[in-house]
């Protein structure tokens, strides 16, 4: 295997949260399918859903390996602070699940599945074949997705580069570089573009403007990393999950006890402010002048309300 291949970074999407869950859900899904067909023609394949005197034996097997997916899962997720995922590694990683649950499948039919005229190495054998179907087919299809996902973001990106080299006339002091976890730049942006971002688990989703249409991309990186790096732009804390760029303030409107920044794009919804970044927001705000807040009415009452 080439060092290419051993090195190639995996699509971010697979490492988020509502993938891992939702490949659990699609693996269970299409087991039931796959064995449904496959049961049939199987000689040491004992579940079957319809038997009920197989079914209290199935979902037994079934929770405990929906249990060892799921505990996998959490472990990737809270590894990948840590470990670089590569291609190769997340290849690995599957492998492992497949080779536990077919251990678990064989150690299973010889304690609670009698009589077993099978030999061990046969059954384990089968059953690594069987689970490795199993999982591969649901995951090359996730992969497939993830990576047309991924793909389709890298060429909008590169279609707003490129739109950005061929103006006229590019102020460079506006643009903003975007690193990842690792320090890498993977993004730069021009500030009079960028609306806001979103943090989402251990990624930052980045909405941006391009040709009149509002996009994003997905950056592997910390909110907190993020603020310290863009300090001395126009992008500003304003909750916890939340920044904006002040510049592209239509107005802060109060909701009962909550605060809220409408943006200049309609197809954005109200950000929310937490009180605690509120004061940081309106300093932001003050340093870039009445331009991000023209149209904003009682900024200074409300600041002086925080007080």
């Amino acid at each position: 295997m080439s060092k290419i291949y051993k090195d190639q970074e995996l699509p971010k999407f697979l490492l988020d949260k509502r993938y891992l869950v939702g490949s659990v859900v699609f693996i269970l899904t299409f087991s039931v399918l796959f064995l449904a067909i496959y049961t049939p023609f199987s000689d040491t394949s004992w579940i079957s859903l319809g038997d009920v005197g197989s079914l209290g034996t199935t979902l037994a097997f079934y929770v405990v390996a929906l249990a060892i997916l799921f505990i996998s899962k959490l472990i990737m997720y809270a590894s990948q602070s840590r470990i670089n995922f590569t291609l190769w590694k997340y290849i690995l990683w599957v492998m492992g699940e497949v080779v536990i649950i077919s251990l678990f499948y064989t150690h299973f039919t010889f304690v609670f599945v009698q009589p077993v005229e099978e030999s061990v190495a046969n059954i384990a054998l089968k059953a690594f074949g069987c689970i490795l179907l199993i999982i591969a087919i649901p995951y090359t299809i996730l992969t497939l997705y993830a990576a047309y996902r991924t793909k389709t973001e890298e060429l909008q990106m590169l279609q707003y580069e490129m739109s950005l080299s061929s103006a006229e006339s590019v102020v460079y002091p506006s643009l903003i570089n975007l690193y990842d976890y690792n320090g890498a730049l993977k993004l730069t942006i021009n500030s009079d573009s960028l609306y806001y971002m979103e943090s989402q688990d251990n990624y930052v989703k980045i909405f941006y403007e391009n040709n009149g249409k509002l996009l994003s991309y997905m950056l592997r990186s910390r909110t907190k990393t993020i603020e310290e790096n863009l300090t001395e732009t126009s992008m500003v804390r304003c909750h916890r999950s939340y920044m904006v760029n002040v510049m592209k303030i239509n107005h802060i409107r109060k909701g009962g006890k909550a605060r809220y920044i409408v943006l200049t794009n309609d197809d954005i919804k109200p950000i929310p402010v937490s009180k605690s970044y509120f004061k940081n927001l309106i300093s932001k705000i003050d340093k870039y002048n009445s331009t991000a807040l023209a149209n904003a009415t009682n900024v200074e009452a409300e600041a002086e309300s925080v007080e």
